[in-house]
């Protein structure tokens, strides 16, 4: 009787463990296939070459949930049913340097020196000039302890983003020729970061405005003394249309200041459509150059390292911006270069 007993309860278990549902059915463990597109996948590769990643792109056929989530196997302290107990951490899980160019600790990583200047992730809730007279503002970000983390300015979803433009990086894994094609990306950068104020528009391209979402008080007409004017919607240039990173007329023509250094030229007087327009912010905070050489970039992620040893003199040399930086206060170089002041004034024009 207890053997027949027995093998009843095996039975019953079969049947019921051959049932289709959620807990008998749901398999967490990852593709095992080397198919990299069911988890990053390409948005219209043959014409724009950007890449979503698993932040973007989500369809019924793809397994990019599970490539940041775990419905059973998240850490006990983690939030979000994420691999890891911060919002940086989970970022990190990727983004470490481990399988790609890393987002902080590139230039430790390439040169044994830290970075001059960052934005300082998990260490800060204050905003230099995100007070309205230029003054710095205590912001409440969305790090457990209220400081700044990756989710302040990008979308993990890909969701409500600006619009996507033309930078110096070229690090798409199936097209590695430089400079085409053009690989064009939002970077994941929100329409509204944390600290923007509640009663402002949303930011759809990436510009000074932007950059003002946070800054406002650096913002040419906000009130602060000695400002360096930018061209944004709170004080546009003459013309109708105002300057963003992929607008700004390049000296001797063309837009943007992607792939090229010659859009952080503006000469005095301007020239072409140059005309009647202020400098946007990232024409003097980038990624450190020499706006006065050729630009090129001799590596992928623009290290002279590995495979590409040899090569020097890559400009931008690092793409880290604007997460870190060799300068200080994010600029392109020195402001005590005269070069830095005289790429836009030119010497006879100055009083």
């Amino acid at each position: 009787m207890p053997h027949r007993l027995w093998l009843v309860i095996i039975g019953v278990v079969i049947a019921v463990g051959g049932i289709a549902s959620p807990a008998f059915a749901y398999d967490e463990v990852l593709p095992t296939n080397n198919d990299c597109i069911d988890c990053h996948g390409y948005s219209a590769p043959q014409t724009n070459y950007e890449t979503f990643g698993p932040h973007g792109g989500y369809l019924a056929t793809t397994s990019k949930c599970q490539a940041c989530h775990s419905v059973h196997n998240a850490p006990a302290g983690g939030i979000l049913l994420l691999p890891a107990g911060t919002i940086k951490g989970t970022c990190e899980t990727c983004h470490d340097g481990s399988g790609g160019g890393g987002v902080y600790g590139v230039i430790y990583a390439r040169t044994g020196a830290v970075a001059v200047s960052d934005h300082s992730i998990g260490t800060t809730n204050v905003v230099p000039g995100g007070a309205t007279g230029g003054g710095s503002a205590t912001v409440t970000f969305s790090d457990a302890n209220g400081y700044l983390t990756c989710t302040d300015c990008h979308s993990p979803h890909g969701s409500s983003v600006v619009a996507a433009f033309t930078g110096d990086r070229a690090r798409s894994a199936q097209y590695q020729v430089f400079p085409l094609p053009v690989v064009t990306s939002a970077r994941l950068l929100k329409q509204r970061p944390t600290s923007m104020p509640v009663a402002a528009a949303n930011v759809t391209e990436y510009g000074s405005d932007w950059c003002g979402a946070c800054h406002v008080g650096r913002l040419s007409g906000s009130g602060m003394p000695n400002n360096h004017p930018v061209e944004s919607s709170v004080n546009p240039g003459d013309d109708s249309s105002v300057y963003t990173y992929q607008t700004a007329a390049r000296l001797g023509g063309g837009a943007g200041l992607g792939q090229s250094n010659l859009g952080y030229k503006m000469a005095d007087p301007r020239t072409g459509g140059q005309a009647g327009h202020r400098p946007i912010c990232q024409q003097c905070h980038e990624d450190v150059r020499d706006v006065n050489a050729a630009f090129a970039i001799t590596t992928v992620d623009g290290k002279p390292d590995g495979p590409d040893a040899g090569y020097v003199g890559s400009n931008p040399r690092f793409q880290v911006f604007p997460h870190e930086s060799q300068e200080n206060e994010l600029l392109i170089s020195e402001w005590t270069d005269s070069n830095f002041c005289l790429s836009c004034h030119a010497p006879e024009e100055l009083p």
